[in-house]
């Protein structure tokens, strides 16, 4: 009955709203849900634990979001399939940092300009990752999962605002399937640079192959709703306006970050894939 109760409380009602707040550094910051999806909580045990593997050591990950529909399963105790998903992080250098306007616009000529540049350098990066990532589930659940990246294909950016930019990506996985069979898995990933009361947050949507549409309308609605939820108060507009710091930031190496924790998030939703296949077989 209590975890009924507490399915219906975080479905809710059509149209109705949640937002949680998260700290970034002393900043705190209003998220509101993706339209039709729910926070990932404590309360959903396995995959709350599971997802806590495909964390880049470079970066912090403040929440993620699952499809309404996946709530009782994940309640259950079980790993969905997770066909959607969203994730919000940041990279560890930049949450106790104040990033400029001109910063922030730095880092989207950055993106817009040098992204193929970066998609090379985050291959390398993320076969890394993934090694640790198959070592750590053979050794905790006895899966050989065999996972590697075979192909990343951004494209170009393709939204833009004052305090936003977004571009998609294809990403075509190898893996091994239930029978311990060699296959494949192409996902797209939207991602959404927000800029909001001087920090830089990353979103991430995770959808099938076939939902680019999808995942670029409904993370453009997700970021402006970000973003009109999140005004920036006296200190905030005071930091956004300074001059750029001297030193400067790599932008190149927080696009960087950005993509390869991207990749590596998008894989937890290949896990439930295989779990829901392997129950199917």
């Amino acid at each position: 009955m209590r975890t009924v109760i507490l399915c219906l409380m975080l479905i809710g009602l059509p149209g109705a709203a949640y937002s949680a707040t998260i700290m970034v550094g002393k900043t705190a910051i209003e998220i509101p849900s993706p339209p039709g999806f729910s926070e990932v909580t404590p309360q959903m045990s396995t995959l709350f634990e599971v997802q806590k593997q495909f964390v880049a050591s470079t970066n912090v990950e403040f929440l993620t979001f699952i499809s309404k529909a996946d709530v009782p399963a994940a309640l259950n105790g079980e790993i969905p399939a997770l066909d959607r998903r969203f994730t919000v992080q940041t990279a560890k250098a930049l949450v106790n940092l104040s990033v400029t306007r001109g910063e922030f616009e730095e880092l989207k000529q950055v993106i817009k300009t040098q992204n193929d540049e970066i998609v090379k350098k985050a291959e390398a990066a993320i076969g890394k990752n993934i090694e640790s990532i198959n070592e750590n589930f053979t050794d905790r659940y006895d899966i050989d999962l065999a996972l590697s990246v075979s192909q990343m294909v951004p494209l170009p950016a393709h939204a833009e605002t004052e305090r936003s930019l977004a571009y998609s990506a294809f990403i075509k996985y190898n893996v091994n399937d239930e029978t311990g069979n060699p296959t494949t898995f192409v996902a797209v990933m939207t991602a959404t640079f927000v800029y909001v009361k001087s920090k830089v947050l990353f979103l991430y949507s995770y959808a099938g192959e076939s939902d680019l549409d999808w995942s670029r309308n409904i993370s453009k609605q997700w970021s402006n709703a970000l973003i009109e939820a999140n005004p920036s108060d006296f200190q905030a507009s005071i930091n956004e306006n300074l001059p750029a710091a001297v030193a400067g930031i790599d932008w190149r190496e927080v696009g960087l970050k950005a993509l390869i924790v991207g990749a590596i998030a998008l894989l937890i939703g290949l896990v439930g894939w295989l779990v829901k296949r392997a129950k199917s077989s």
